[in-house]
């Protein structure tokens, strides 16, 4: 794995964007969502770093309001890509990153 040094999580998601094999084990929404795990785990205040961006977290939130269904779901992004892909995970990705520009 490579190290990145990075100033906030949307430069993170960019760089594993254009390159999720150097990042990532897959190209995967479930290889990204245990990536977000992790990061948020470990950095929990980069997420609101930068006044150029929302905060991140308020992302999962966006995420949840898209369909009540998924209201109470730990794990928004694998689940509601992932349903929304027909569970199709490669195709989840690329979702969650249309969702992440339009947010």
């Amino acid at each position: 794995m490579k190290l990145v040094s990075s100033k906030n999580v949307y430069e993170i998601l960019e760089i594993i964007r254009d390159k999720p094999e150097l990042y990532l084990t897959s190209k995967s929404i479930s290889s990204l969502q245990n990536f977000l795990n992790g990061y948020l785990l470990l950095m929990p205040n980069d997420i609101n770093r930068n006044d150029d961006y929302p905060p991140f977290d308020k992302f999962k939130q966006h995420i949840l309001n898209q369909k009540e269904r998924f209201i109470g779901i730990s794990n928004p992004y694998s689940s509601f890509f992932k349903l929304n892909s027909d569970g199709d995970e490669e195709r989840a990705f690329e979702q969650f990153f249309h969702y992440l520009d339009l947010f």
